[in-house]
């Protein structure tokens, strides 16, 4: 029996996975392959993280998801971490956690611990942020950092954003990041107040190292708002297709290392800017605002990866500032798994694997 029919056999929530099989060519795609296929048998069925099939691993679609999930531990099977931990038992690729907020809600995240941890072993930490209408396990596989996190010993992070607690469901920005998609209007501080209690829950319980934060779409704006926060535990920042900087809001945090990732067909964010209510300038624009901001010296400088790839970068800056412009790239994030519904991904580059470099040199 192939992969394919493999991963069928359990399950009808994979098409997917299905598609991943015939585009795998190497033992770095199958390898990849075999580990999103244990985080999704793990987790039962894609159904039931209410979300369609594709928007489980698109990790931000426009429809809006559940966070969902039960108290305890991830189900059975998968790789990496250690068999138990504070707050709950381990049983496959990651640990599903509860904390009490302090905006009154119980908020559901996910835990994952690095193969060979050690109680007390010094571990940096990876908080990794979804899109609209997508959860915290559709980032966790879509992102997919376990290899990296396992080889240097990191603890990686998905938390689920709070969509029950806007008043007035029917406002526009009901249902996502409280920190994210009101760049410019900061209405909420819900989620941000519930990432900084996660980060001191983690402290408390775990020999924690450096903090880095990247996500996706809506998550990649969570990962604004974090950077442009004066007081941010995180050390770098990696957005991917959604970033923003505002002078009045980020102008008095210190420099910060970011890298971004922007594909030329982005339908649901393009680059070329939007109006309102969202009105974010070109992404051109934005991130050399951020070059500024890191005291980068003068304009860019733009090299040829590929042919479908080029990376933008400042000089002379007090914290490296760069992104990445994929022609032809829809609202994806480059080397994940392929998904027809929100456009092109490039497999020239790996976001995970450039994020990780910046998040660790």
């Amino acid at each position: 029996m192939n992969l394919e029919s493999l991963f069928r056999s359990r399950s009808n929530d994979i098409p997917t996975l299905h598609r991943i099989a015939h585009r795998s060519t190497g033992a770095k795609d199958l390898a990849r392959l075999l580990r999103l296929g244990s985080v999704l048998l793990a987790a039962g069925t894609l159904a039931a993280c209410g979300t369609s099939d594709e928007a489980a691993v698109d990790a931000a679609s426009p429809s809006q998801g559940d966070s969902g999930g039960a108290e305890g531990s991830g189900g059975s099977g998968g790789s990496g971490g250690p068999l138990s931990g504070p707050g709950g038992d381990l049983k496959g690729p990651y640990m599903e956690r509860t904390l009490g907020a302090s905006d009154g809600t119980e908020r559901v995240w996910l835990l994952r611990l690095p193969a060979g941890y050690k109680e007390g072993m010094l571990a940096d930490v990876v908080f990794s942020f979804h899109g609209a209408g997508s959860n915290a396990l559709a980032q966790f596989t879509y992102s997919d950092f376990m290899e990296q996190a396992d080889r240097d010993g990191v603890i990686l992070v998905m938390p689920n954003a709070n969509d029950r607690v806007y008043a007035d469901e029917t406002h526009r920005l009901a249902g996502y990041w409280s920190g994210a998609w009101e760049a410019n209007l900061r209405e909420r501080d819900f989620d941000i107040d519930h990432v900084l209690e996660l980060v001191d829950l983690l402290r408390s319980e775990y020999n924690t190292g450096d903090f880095f934060a990247t996500g996706m779409s809506a998550g990649g704006d969570m990962v604004s708002a974090l950077a442009c926060f004066p007081d941010s535990p995180f050390k770098a920042y990696g957005p991917v297709t959604y970033m923003y900087y505002n002078e009045a809001e980020c102008g008095s945090a210190p420099p910060r290392p970011f890298i971004y990732f922007h594909g030329t067909e982005d339908a649901t964010v393009p680059i070329q800017g939007s109006d309102d209510p969202w009105n974010d300038p070109p992404v051109s624009e934005a991130m050399q605002r951020w070059a500024d901001h890191n005291g980068c010296e003068g304009g860019p400088t733009e090299r040829a990866v590929s042919d479908e790839v080029t990376h933008i970068s400042w000089a002379g800056c007090d914290a490296s500032t760069e992104w990445y412009r994929i022609e032809g790239g829809g609202h994806t994030w480059p080397g994940a798994v392929y998904t027809d519904r929100l456009g092109y991904t490039t497999d020239d580059i790996s976001a995970s694997d450039l994020i990780w470099e910046v998040f660790h040199r």
